[in-house]
C-alpha cells in the first residue's frame, strides 16, 4: 500500500474489513478504536495510527493493511496474525519427587496471562531439565504440547518428562585448605547412609552444605567458606560427585571481658554466629546487642566496645569490653507537657515500662528510648503538631534509693497545623462525593503528611477497585495566610477504566467447575476489581480442596478496555494419614477392677490418635473423615461426612457423622455409646453461630464395672436409646479464643429426647455458659466463667431415671478445679463413687497477669459450684451436712502458670477446696459387696488437686 500510497489518499472508503474476519477484540472496540470511519477520506497518517493502536492493544503478533478500488471507493484490509497469551502450565510424566509436578511446572517461569513467545520455549525447557538435574535426573526428556483456545487466545502447554532412574552421590571430591579431615567433612554432609551412598537431590545437597558450614562453627571457624563448584555425572554408575571448594579460615574465640554472660547467649547476640561472617558490621551489631540486653538487666549506663586481634597460630581473637557501671532499677516513668493526648494513650504506644514484678528491674535501653521518642512524635505529627520536640531526663538515686532511676519524658507539642482550604481536582461528577466522602485532610482537619498518604492510598484503592488500574494521585501544599494553616491540592487522574470481559478457569480435574462458579465473584461487564480479584482467590482456598490458585489478568499491559481475568488450581491430594501421641495426667487412676480411691488417685495415661480423610468428595468440596483415639479410659472412632456451603449458602455447613466410644473417664462405670447424627451449621452474623442437631444413639452400661449399690445395678444397667433433637446458639466475640484477653463468649445448648424420636427416655436438657474478660490496665485480665446445666425427665419415658450416661458429670481442669476429673456431685452411699446429677452450677473467677518476660503469666483463681441431685436440691450453703449430703457449693481458690506457646498456653494448676466433700467409701472386693460384707470408711475428696492441660481454663 505504501508504494501507491498516491492513488488512494484522499479517497473514499467504502469499506474496511479483517482478515481473517473473526477478531479478538469485539466490532464496538474496533470501532472504538480505529481512526479510519466508512465514507471518509483515506489518509495515510491514520493508516499508521490504526496500525499503531491495534498493536498497543496487545493482542496482535504482525499487522499488515492492503487496499483495492472498487467502484471509486477503497476498500481497506487489516490482515492480522494473532497473539497468544499463556494459560495453564503443566507437567505430566513419571518422576518421583523431589521435585513435584508443581514445582517442575514453576520451573519453566511461564506467568499466567502473560504473553507467549516462542523463544521463552527453549528457557522453559531449561529450566524443568536444571531442576531435575539438580534432583539427580540427568538425560532427561521433556517434549512440550500445547492447546489453543482461538477464542481467548489462550494455550495450555502441558510438558511431558521422561526421567531415567535417579542418579546417586558419589565420594565427594574436597579442594582448597578445608582445615579439617577429609572424613569429617565427608561424615558432616550425611550423602552417605547404612546402605551405601543417598540419592541425589537438590534438598539433600543443600543440606549436606549446610551441614557442612555448621561443622565449621562448631569449631569456632566462622569465617570458613563452603561451596559447590560442579557436579560430575558418572553416566555407567548413575552417580554424581560433588567438588566442594573449602576454605577452613582461623579459629574465632569470642570473649567477652568486664561481664558474665553465657557461651550460649553470647551466640544469640552476636550474629557472627548466626550469618558465619566476620565483618564490621556484624561487630557492631553484636556491640549493640549486647549493650541493649546487659541495660534490659539493669545497667543503664554500660559501655561495649570490640577489638579484633590478628591471626596467629591458626587462631584469632574478638574482644568485646565491657564497662558495666552501675546496676539501676527503673521506678519511676513520667510523662510531662502533653495537653493534647492523656498520659495512657501516650504509654500505649511505648516500650520502656518501670519495674514490675513481670520485669524485675524495669525494660530500659537507649534503643527503647530513641524508639519511643519516635513513635510518640509520630503520634503527635500524624495529629497535625509538625513541629513537636520530644526529649528525656534521666534522675539517678531517686528519692535517695541507690542505683533508682527515674525516667522523664518531656513534650513540646508546639502549634497544631489544620488544613486552611482543600482543592481536588480531576474528579468525574459520578466518583466526587464518594471520594470526598473517605477524605480525612478536609478543611478545618490537623494537617499531616502521614494522613494525607493514607488518603491517597484509600483514593487509589478505591479506584483500582472500581477498574481504573491507572489512576493516579498527587498532592501539594502551601502554608495559608492565615497562622499554623496550610493549603491543599488534590490532582487525581483517573485514566481509563476497565472491564470484565470473561473469567476463565483451568486446573480442574476432580472438581465440578460448578463449585467454583459458585465462588466467583467477577462477572462479564463488572468492573476490573483487584478486590474482587483477591476475595475470589481466597474463597476458592476456603474451600480446603486446593493446594495453589493463581490469579492472573490476561494480557495485563495491553490497551483494551475488558480483560480476560484467568484462575489456576492445583488441586490438593484428596487423601491424608496422620497419627498423634499425648498423655493424660491427674487424679485419672485408680483400679477398675477394686473400689479403692472413688475421689481418683494420682495417674498416667498415654493417648494415641489416628486420623484419615478423603478431601473433595463427588467434586464438590466435601470431606469424608475418621478419627479414632485410644488410651486407657477411652476408646473412640468417629466417621463424619461433611458437607460446606450447603445449597450454595456460604452460611450454612451440613455434617453427617456415626461415632462408636467405649470410655472409662468416669470411674463408676463404663459405658459404650453407639451414635448416628445429622447438624446443620448457620452463621447468623460474624460472631453469631446455631448448630441444629438430631442424634440417635445406643448407650450400654458394663454392669461389671458399676461401683454402685447392687440393688441400682439392675435399673442402672440397661441398655438406653436416646433420639434426640438439640439447638445450640453460639456467640463468640472473644479477641483471642486460645489466649482471650477481652471480649465476651456465649453458649446456649438446648435439647428434647421423646418417643416420638424413637427415645426410650424422655427428658428435657439445658446447658448455658457465658464467659467474660476485661482488660485491667496494660497487664491484667480479670477473666469470668459461668456455667449452668439442667436435665428434667418427662412423662411418658420408660423411666423416670435419667440414664447414667445422659448425666451431667463435671469437676476437674475445665469447670472446678477442686475436684478430679468428673469427681463433682452426688456419689453412691455404699461405693463413693459418683453418680452424676441433673443440675449443676460453676463459676470461675480468674485474674491472670505477666510473670517472667512475655511469655509466662499467673494465675490467682476462685472455683465455686457443683452437681446437683435435682435443681430443687440446688443450694448456695457451703456446708455439708453429713456424709450423704452432696448438694452444696464447693470453693476453691488456687495459683496456677501459663507458658505461652504457638498452640495455645501450657496451664498448670493447683487448687485448695477447704469445705470438699466427705463421703462413705467401700473396703472389699466385689464379692463381698454383693454378699453385704465389707466395711464402710469415711474418705474425702483431697483438699489440694493439681491439674495440667493446653489451653486456658476458659
Amino acid at each position: 500500500m505504501a508504494a501507491a500510497a498516491q492513488d488512494y489518499e484522499g479517497k473514499r472508503i467504502g469499506v474496511i474489513l479483517f482478515v481473517p474476519e473473526e477478531q479478538p477484540l469485539s466490532p464496538q472496540d474496533l470501532h472504538q478504536i480505529l481512526p479510519l470511519k466508512a465514507n471518509t477520506p483515506l489518509e495515510m497518517e491514520a493508516v499508521q495510527a490504526a496500525v499503531e493502536r491495534l498493536y498497543a492493544t496487545g493482542r496482535y503478533t504482525n499487522i499488515q493493511v492492503d487496499a483495492e478500488i472498487r467502484n471509486d471507493e477503497v476498500v481497506v484490509r487489516f490482515l492480522t496474525e494473532n497473539s497468544w497469551f499463556i494459560g495453564r502450565v503443566s507437567v505430566a510424566g513419571e518422576v518421583g519427587e523431589p521435585p513435584n509436578l508443581g514445582q517442575l511446572a514453576n520451573a519453566t517461569r511461564l506467568s499466567l496471562g502473560e504473553p507467549f513467545r516462542k523463544e521463552d520455549l527453549s528457557g522453559a525447557i531449561d529450566g524443568v531439565k536444571n531442576l531435575l538435574q539438580s534432583n539427580g535426573y540427568h538425560e532427561s526428556h521433556i517434549e512440550p504440547r500445547f492447546h489453543h483456545d482461538p477464542r481467548t487466545q489462550q494455550v495450555s502447554i502441558e510438558f511431558v518428562v521422561e526421567t531415567p532412574k535417579r542418579a546417586k552421590f558419589s565420594h565427594p571430591v574436597i579442594v582448597g585448605e578445608p582445615q579439617m579431615p577429609e572424613d569429617k567433612v565427608v561424615d558432616a554432609t550425611k550423602w552417605k547412609g547404612w546402605f551405601g551412598w543417598k540419592p541425589a537431590t537438590q534438598n539433600r545437597l543443600q543440606r549436606g552444605l549446610e551441614n557442612v558450614r555448621t561443622r565449621y562453627v562448631k569449631d569456632d571457624r566462622l569465617m570458613a567458606s563452603v561451596s559447590l563448584m560442579e557436579m560430575h555425572f558418572e553416566e555407567d554408575e548413575r552417580r554424581v560427585q560433588p567438588t566442594l571448594y573449602i576454605d577452613g579460615g582461623p579459629k574465632i574465640e569470642v570473649r567477652i571481658i568486664g561481664a558474665k554472660i553465657s557461651q550460649g547467649r553470647v551466640r544469640r547476640l552476636i550474629p557472627i554466629y548466626e550469618e558465619r561472617a566476620v565483618d564490621r558490621d556484624l561487630l557492631v551489631e553484636g556491640a549493640r546487642n549486647l549493650r541493649d540486653y546487659l541495660q534490659s538487666e539493669g545497667y543503664f549506663q554500660v559501655e561495649v566496645e570490640f577489638k579484633q586481634q590478628r591471626v596467629q597460630n591458626d587462631k584469632a581473637f574478638v574482644d568485646y569490653l565491657i564497662n558495666l557501671g552501675r546496676r539501676h532499677k527503673l521506678v519511676n516513668l513520667e510523662i510531662e507537657g502533653n495537653r493534647y493526648f492523656d498520659t495512657e494513650t501516650i504509654r500505649e504506644r511505648m516500650f520502656i515500662t518501670p519495674s514490675s514484678l513481670q520485669f524485675r528491674r524495669g525494660r530500659y535501653s537507649e534503643s527503647f528510648l530513641r524508639r519511643d521518642e519516635e513513635a510518640v512524635g509520630n503520634l503527635y505529627r500524624s495529629n497535625g503538631f509538625r513541629d513537636v520536640k520530644i526529649a528525656s531526663e534521666i534522675t539517678e538515686d531517686y528519692k535517695g534509693e541507690r542505683g533508682a532511676l527515674s525516667l522523664k519524658i518531656v513534650i513540646d507539642e508546639g502549634p497544631q497545623w489544620f488544613v486552611s482550604n482543600l482543592e481536588v481536582m480531576g474528579i468525574s461528577e459520578e466518583h466526587h462525593d464518594r471520594v470526598l466522602g473517605m477524605l480525612s485532610s478536609t478543611e478545618g482537619q490537623p494537617f499531616s503528611e502521614l494522613n494525607i498518604a493514607i488518603d491517597r492510598d484509600n483514593v487509589l484503592a478505591d479506584y483500582f477497585n472500581g477498574g481504573y488500574a491507572d489512576a493516579t494521585f498527587e498532592w501539594s501544599y502551601r502554608e495559608s495566610p492565615e497562622p499554623q494553616r496550610m493549603d491543599l491540592r488534590f490532582r487525581i487522574e483517573e485514566g481509563k477504566r476497565q472491564f470484565v470481559n470473561q473469567v476463565l478457569i483451568s486446573g480442574l480435574e476432580a472438581t465440578k467447575p460448578s463449585l467454583v462458579h459458585q465462588n466467583i465473584l467477577l462477572n462479564p461487564g463488572d468492573p476490573l476489581s483487584q478486590a474482587r480479584m483477591a476475595d475470589t482467590q481466597k474463597r476458592l482456598y476456603d474451600l480446603g480442596v486446593f493446594a495453589k490458585v493463581d490469579m492472573a489478568i490476561q494480557n495485563p499491559e495491553g490497551d483494551t478496555p475488558s480483560k480476560y481475568v484467568l484462575y489456576q488450581m492445583e488441586e490438593a491430594r484428596r487423601y491424608s494419614l496422620t497419627a498423634g501421641f499425648g498423655a493424660e495426667l491427674g487424679r485419672i487412676g485408680g483400679s477398675q477392677a477394686s473400689f479403692d480411691a472413688p475421689a481418683g488417685a494420682a495417674g498416667f495415661s498415654p493417648r494415641v490418635s489416628l486420623n484419615f480423610s478423603r478431601l473433595n468428595m463427588l467434586g464438590l468440596g466435601h470431606t469424608l473423615s475418621f478419627r479414632s483415639r485410644l488410651s486407657v479410659f477411652q476408646r473412640r472412632g468417629l466417621v463424619n461426612y461433611s458437607a460446606p456451603r450447603f445449597r450454595n449458602n456460604p452460611n450454612l455447613n451440613l455434617s453427617f457423622a456415626t461415632l462408636y466410644d467405649d470410655s472409662r473417664d468416669v470411674r463408676t462405670f463404663a459405658a459404650q455409646r453407639a451414635e448416628g447424627s445429622v447438624q446443620l451449621s448457620q452463621k447468623l452474623s460474624k460472631p453469631s453461630t446455631v448448630l441444629y442437631r438430631f442424634a440417635y444413639r445406643r448407650v450400654n452400661v458394663d454392669s461389671s464395672t458399676l461401683k454402685i449399690d447392687p440393688l441400682l445395678i439392675p435399673l442402672l444397667s440397661q441398655p438406653v436409646r436416646v433420639g434426640i433433637f438439640s439447638g445450640t446458639y453460639i456467640q463468640d466475640r472473644r479477641d483471642d479464643p486460645a489466649d482471650s484477653r477481652k471480649g465476651i463468649y456465649n453458649t446456649v445448648d438446648t435439647g428434647l429426647a421423646s418417643n416420638i424420636f424413637g427415645s426410650q427416655a424422655d427428658f428435657y436438657r439445658l446447658l448455658l455458659r457465658n464467659n467474660t474478660y476485661h482488660p485491667i490496665g496494660r497487664k491484667l485480665v480479670l477473666a469470668r466463667s459461668g456455667t449452668f446445666g439442667w436435665i428434667k425427665p418427662l412423662a411418658g419415658g420408660q423411666s423416670s431415671e435419667i440414664p447414667l450416661p445422659e448425666r451431667f458429670f463435671s469437676g476437674g481442669g475445665t469447670s472446678h478445679r477442686g475436684f478430679p476429673e468428673n469427681q463433682a456431685g452426688p456419689r453412691d452411699e455404699v461405693t463413693g463413687f459418683p453418680l452424676g446429677g441433673s443440675a449443676q452450677f460453676f463459676h470461675s473467677l480468674e485474674l491472670r497477669y505477666p510473670l517472667l518476660g512475655d511469655n509466662i503469666g499467673g494465675v490467682l483463681f476462685h472455683d465455686f459450684g457443683n452437681v446437683f441431685s435435682r435443681l430443687g436440691n440446688f443450694s448456695f450453703r457451703v456446708t455439708q451436712r453429713d456424709d450423704k449430703d452432696f448438694d452444696y457449693m464447693v470453693h476453691a481458690v488456687g495459683i496456677g502458670l501459663r507458658y505461652r506457646t504457638p498452640i495455645g498456653p501450657v496451664r498448670v494448676d493447683l487448687a485448695y477446696a477447704p469445705n470438699s466433700p466427705r463421703f462413705f467409701g467401700f473396703a472389699g472386693t466385689r464379692d463381698e459387696l454383693f454378699r453385704g460384707e465389707g466395711v464402710q470408711t469415711d474418705q474425702r475428696i483431697n483438699r489440694f488437686q493439681f491439674h495440667f492441660s493446653i489451653g486456658q481454663t476458659f
